[in-house]
C-alpha cells in the first residue's frame, strides 16, 4: 500500500472488498459503498456519513442481511494478508480478545456478559494481526473471531465440560482457520498470558508454527543438566526462571498504564532450556512433552512506588545468545500493535458507539471495520517515506481528526512525521 492508494477511500474500499464473495454482486456493490465512506468518515455515525437517507437505509439492511455474514466479508482481505505473509520470511502473528460492550444498546439482541457478572452486555472479539518480523510492517488481520459468551452451566461434570465449546478453545481455533505454515517461511505467534495452553502450543506445533507466550502458569518442566550424563531435573517453570542468573542488561522503554507515565527501566534477562510437560489431566493422554526455551526479563529496581516489570516467556524459537533473547522479549513487545488495533476499532472507528439491531449486525460491521482500522494503522509506516509533506496531502481531514481526537492535540498543522510518531503503536485516550 502507498501514499496515494490511502487518500482515495473509494479505490481502497474495492482492492479491499470488491472480491468479496456474497451471493449477489448487488451486495458487493454496497458493502464496496459502505466501505469507501466509513474509511472517509470512520468517526461519524452512519447516517451522517451516507449523507443521503436512501444510501443509510441501503447500509443498515445490508448489514441486518441474514445471508451476509463476517466471514464473507473478511475473506478477501484475509486471503490478501496470508498471501502477503507466505512471502515473508518471517512473520509475527499477534492474537488477543478484547470486549465490545454494548451495555447501553439496550434494544440490540444476542448479547452475552462481558467483564465480571452479568451486567455488563457485548460481545467478545479475537484478532491475529501479521507483522513482518524484522522490520515490524503490518501486513494486515489473519484471522479474527466474533463470539457471544455463555455462562457455564451449574453442576457441570468434568466431562460435560470438556465436551462443550470454551473460550480456551478460540486460541486453537484461529491457527485451524488461518491453515498449515507455507513452506519457505516462519510463522510466530505472539500471545500474553492467555495463550499459556499446552494444547495450542502442540497444536502450533502440528500446524507448522512457533510460539511466543507469556507465562501465566507454573508448570512442570525437565532441565538438561552441564553434563550429557547426568539426568534431567524436575522444576517449576516461573520458580526455575526466578532463580536463573542475570545474562544481560539494557534499558527498555516501559509503556504508560494505570496512570504511571512512559519511562525508561533497567532491565536483566536470562534464558535456559527446558522440556515442558503436559498437564496432569485426562486430556494429557493425547500430548507430548514440548522443547522449548524460557526468557525472564525483570527490573531489579524499580522506582518506589511503582510495581517491577517482569515478563517470563516460553518460546519454541531456539535461543542460544544474549541477541536471541532480546529478540524474543522484543517480539513479545509487538504484542501491543493489536491492543492499539482494538483501541482503534473502539475509538477511531466508534464500534461500541454504532446503533444496530443485532449482534450479527454489529459482527458484519466488525468485518468493514476492521480493515478500516487497520488502514489508520497503516499509514504512518507509508509517511515514513516524506516526512515533513503536510498530513493533508496524504491523507483525508476526517482521518486529520480522529488522530487530534484520539492525541487530545489542540487544532494544529500535522505533517507525516507528527502521523509517524503519534501512531508508532502508542495510541493515547
Amino acid at each position: 500500500m502507498n501514499i496515494k492508494e490511502l487518500e482515495k477511500a473509494e479505490e481502497w474500499a474495492v482492492k479491499t472488498f470488491g472480491a468479496a464473495e456474497l451471493g449477489d454482486p448487488r451486495r458487493t456493490d454496497r458493502l464496496v459503498k459502505v466501505a469507501a465512506v466509513l474509511g472517509e468518515t470512520p468517526s461519524v455515525s452512519l447516517p451522517r456519513s451516507m449523507r443521503n437517507w436512501a444510501d443509510t437505509q441501503g447500509a443498515y439492511r445490508f448489514l441486518n442481511n441474514e445471508a451476509v455474514t463476517h466471514e464473507q466479508i473478511m475473506m478477501a482481505h484475509w486471503i490478501q494478508t496470508r498471501s502477503e505473509a507466505a512471502e515473508r520470511s518471517q512473520v509475527l502473528l499477534i492474537g488477543d480478545t478484547t470486549d465490545v460492550n454494548l451495555s447501553t444498546h439496550k434494544v440490540t439482541a444476542g448479547l452475552g456478559p462481558v467483564g465480571r457478572g452479568n451486567k455488563a452486555q457485548g460481545f467478545f472479539v479475537h484478532s491475529v494481526l501479521a507483522v513482518d518480523a524484522k522490520d515490524k510492517q503490518l501486513l494486515g488481520c489473519m484471522g479474527q473471531e466474533p463470539f457471544v459468551r455463555e455462562p457455564a452451566p451449574e453442576k457441570e461434570t468434568k466431562a460435560e465440560r470438556n465436551a462443550r465449546w470454551r473460550e480456551s478453545l478460540i486460541w486453537e481455533q484461529s491457527i485451524e482457520r488461518i491453515g498449515p505454515v507455507p513452506a519457505g517461511t516462519q510463522w510466530i505467534y505472539v500471545g500474553d498470558r492467555g495463550s499459556d495452553i499446552f494444547r495450542f502450543w502442540q497444536q502450533c506445533q502440528d500446524l507448522g508454527y512457533d510460539f511466543v507466550t507469556r507465562v501465566a502458569q507454573n508448570r512442570n518442566v525437565l532441565v538438561e543438566g552441564e553434563d550429557e550424563q547426568e539426568d534431567p531435573t524436575a522444576e517449576h517453570l516461573k520458580t526455575l526462571a526466578r532463580n536463573l542468573p542475570a545474562q544481560g542488561a539494557l534499558v527498555m522503554t516501559v509503556a504508560a498504564e494505570r496512570g504511571h507515565p512512559e519511562r525508561e527501566a533497567l532491565v536483566n534477562i536470562s534464558w535456559s532450556q527446558v522440556t515442558i510437560q503436559p498437564p496432569a489431566n485426562g486430556t494429557a493422554l493425547s500430548m507430548t512433552a514440548i522443547k522449548a526455551s524460557l526468557v525472564r526479563v525483570w527490573e531489579p529496581e524499580p522506582p518506589e512506588g511503582i510495581e517491577p516489570l517482569e515478563w517470563i516467556l516460553v518460546t519454541s524459537v531456539a535461543v542460544n545468545t544474549v541477541e536471541d533473547a532480546w529478540q524474543r522479549v522484543r517480539w513479545y513487545q509487538w504484542r501491543w500493535l493489536v491492543e492499539d488495533f482494538h483501541k482503534v476499532l473502539k475509538t477511531g472507528c466508534l464500534l461500541e458507539d454504532r446503533c444496530l439491531q443485532t449482534v450479527e449486525a454489529f459482527c458484519n460491521l466488525l468485518a468493514i471495520l476492521t480493515p478500516t482500522a487497520m488502514r489508520l494503522l497503516w499509514l504512518p509506516q507509508t509517511a515514513q517515506t516524506a516526512p515533513d509533506t503536510p498530513a493533508t496531502e496524504v491523507i483525508s481531514k476526517e482521518v486529520i481528526q480522529v488522530v487530534l481526537h484520539l492525541d487530545k492535540r489542540p487544532k494544529a498543522t500535522l505533517t507525516a512525521c507528527h502521523f509517524k510518531n503519534y501512531m508508532a503503536w502508542n495510541l493515547k485516550n
